[in-house]
């Protein structure tokens, strides 16, 4: 249950970092570009390059080990985190989104071959429910600390905050899970 209870603690910190940009992703692609397709331009190249590099990257994590994949991907996620304060145009965002594709590719089979070998079968539904729990619930809390950070700091502050959390659920999860 230990290991449950880490991947809980993880699920938090990945849905806290990812859900402190979302509600305000919109309005930071509209002030750099004022140009509402280029939301979508962005999204594509994202989501694009997930699907194309997850299953490489899946197999790779493999074949070697996964703890790895899990760093690579939460390092490169503080990166682009770091990347959203400093880009200024669509060219440059559809680069860092290419490159955050790249990172969640890297990260999310790992994490989820490392949640399907700790959970248990005879559990498994429960266990998987608490997980998505945890998400849904951090990512409503995420949107709320999201709004606090932004209207006191601004952007750049709402990026480091969560690139910061998306390192730090890499880095736990690297040392605290062991493999089989």
């Amino acid at each position: 249950m230990n290991q449950i209870k880490t991947l809980l603690l993880t699920e938090f910190l990945i849905a806290i970092g990812l859900g402190m940009l979302g509600p305000f992703y919109s309005i930071f692609i509209e002030k750099l570009t004022n140009d509402n397709a280029s939301i979508g331009y962005a999204y594509a190249a994202f989501w694009l390059t997930v699907g194309i590099f997850s299953p490489f990257l899946g197999k790779l994590s493999d074949k070697k080990d996964k703890k790895i994949f899990l760093l690579i991907g939460g390092f490169l996620a503080f990166i682009v985190s770091i990347f959203y304060g400093i880009i200024t145009s669509i060219y440059q965002l559809i680069a860092v989104e290419v490159l955050n594709g790249i990172a969640t590719a890297c990260f999310n089979p790992a994490y989820r071959s490392l949640t399907a070998e700790m959970t248990t079968k005879r559990k498994r539904g429960f266990q998987y429910g608490l997980l998505d729990s945890v998400s849904y619930i951090t990512y409503g809390v995420a949107a709320l600390l999201a709004t606090l950070v932004f209207n006191i700091f601004g952007f750049t502050a709402l990026f480091i905050f969560s690139g910061i959390f998306q390192l730090a659920s890499s880095l736990i999860i690297s040392r605290k899970i062991k493999l089989r």
